[in-house]
């Protein structure tokens, strides 16, 4: 599991030099939309996955740790599919998000990673809130003005999970 993990963001950051669509391939028009919300999603949903992994085995809340886990397995699956829909189009992932909330600092991991319950509970809830804000812009765009149907369906997908999720930090954070 860590090893399919390591592989997947190895991936991306391999794939992050070439963040842009490749000079022999412009998407159509009309998949401009999806093109984007694909090569942003991927750093987003790898993200996601790197804070429930490193999370989901410390939280003592079985609410929070079936979350984890869920956000861990749904992030790895729709990060992969998401790297192979671009690369049948010879495109590649964006390198990072420009989304706000949506960049780790480079010591929230660090923190997460020390951080005991109840603080870690807490640290995690407000974070993927954060996070949830982020990748409900992609998806709500996506999801309005997307041609492909099956990146439209994900998008709807990823926002009735993001309201469910923020049901279950907020009674964290309360």
């Amino acid at each position: 599991m860590r090893r399919r993990l390591v592989s997947l963001m190895a991936l991306a950051v391999l794939a992050a030099g070439c963040a842009s669509a490749d000079a022999g391939h412009r998407p159509a028009v009309d998949e401009r939309v999806d093109v984007w919300f694909a090569q942003h999603m991927v750093p987003h949903l790898l993200q996601d996955t790197s804070i429930a992994y490193l999370t989901r085995d410390r939280l003592t809340d079985p609410a929070l740790a079936r979350l984890a886990g869920t956000i861990h397995r749904r992030g790895q699956a729709r990060a992969t599919w998401l790297l192979q829909w671009l690369a049948e189009r010879g495109l590649a992932p964006h390198g990072h998000s420009h989304q706000r909330g949506d960049t780790l600092r480079q010591g929230d991991l660090e923190r997460l990673s020390q951080l005991k319950e109840p603080a870690l509970e807490a640290a995690f809830a407000e974070v993927m809130t954060a996070r949830n804000r982020a990748g409900g812009a992609l998806a709500t765009t996506e999801a309005r003005d997307g041609a492909v149907p099956e990146l439209r369906q994900l998008a709807r997908q990823l926002l009735a999970e993001q309201r469910a999720q923020r049901a279950i930090t907020r009674r964290v954070r309360a």
